[in-house]
């Protein structure tokens, strides 16, 4: 019996069984981008609030209020806001695609743990590298990106010769897109950047082997996870912890 790729069309799969945290999460991205949205629409901007001061109120990365001491949600919170239609069009296609295969292969709460530390360490880096506002789940993606790269190089021996193709076609969509960040304005490349390592770090930890094994059947495909890898991602958070109590405080306020 042929095994499905794991590059495959995420939305597809997106209302399966099988992805319950990736359609929790994308409906939340849509619930709370509709929100500010329609409030921006129907009059907020006539009291000189701005669709930007909306976000900033919701929980945007703001390097100022983070460095005050006492909103360090705003890593957490920026990945569920977006800064216009097509920014929530993309990521969403992006979430669904990659989200959906992660989650899969890896199940939920590895996807999970992927997802939301990956997210945490591209805010991080977006806050230690870029003064600027920012939202969105971009960084997220990334590490969801990166967490593919890894278990195809952990299977390489699996996926035989396709282990190539699938690390060229994943890695190009990675570098195709840190490079339109560097070429486009208003793209915070840093969180992607930042996702990705994330990511990488996180896959490596957590990411499953598969073997094949004979069996009456024919040669059968398994799964095997690794328990431990949840100590890796405790100690990824844990720096990430470190990293904003020391670089937070050093934040010029003036």
């Amino acid at each position: 019996m042929s095994q499905p790729s794991p590059i495959t069309s995420g939305m597809q799969r997106l209302w399966g069984d099988s992805t319950p945290a990736v359609r929790v999460i994308a409906l939340v991205n849509i619930v709370v981008f509709a929100i500010p949205a329609l409030a921006d629409f129907v009059g907020f901007r006539l009291l000189g609030i701005s669709l930007t001061d909306l976000l900033l109120m919701w929980g945007a990365k703001d390097n100022i209020a983070i460095a005050a001491g006492d909103q360090y949600y705003r890593f957490f919170t920026m990945m569920f806001l977006h800064g216009g239609l097509l920014h929530l069009l993309f990521n969403t296609i992006a979430l669904t695609s990659f989200g959906s295969e992660i989650e899969r292969i890896a199940g939920t709460q590895r996807f999970l743990g992927i997802y939301f530390v990956g997210g945490l360490m591209g805010g991080v880096a977006s806050y230690i590298f870029s003064p600027n506002p920012a939202v969105g789940a971009s960084g997220a993606i990334f590490a969801l990106i990166g967490a593919e790269i890894v278990f195809i190089w952990l299977n390489r021996a699996v996926f035989g010769e396709r282990a190539k193709q699938m690390l060229g076609s994943v890695g190009f969509t990675a570098l195709a897109n840190i490079g339109i960040g560097f070429s486009v304005p208003n793209i915070d490349n840093m969180a992607h950047i930042g996702g990705l390592i994330g990511g990488l770090l996180c896959g490596f930890c957590v990411m499953p082997l598969l073997m094949t094994i004979e069996s009456d059947m024919g040669p059968v495909r398994i799964r095997q996870s690794r328990p431990w890898g949840w100590y890796g991602v405790v100690a990824v958070t844990i720096v990430l912890i470190v990293v904003v109590m020391v670089v937070v405080p050093a934040v010029d306020l003036g």
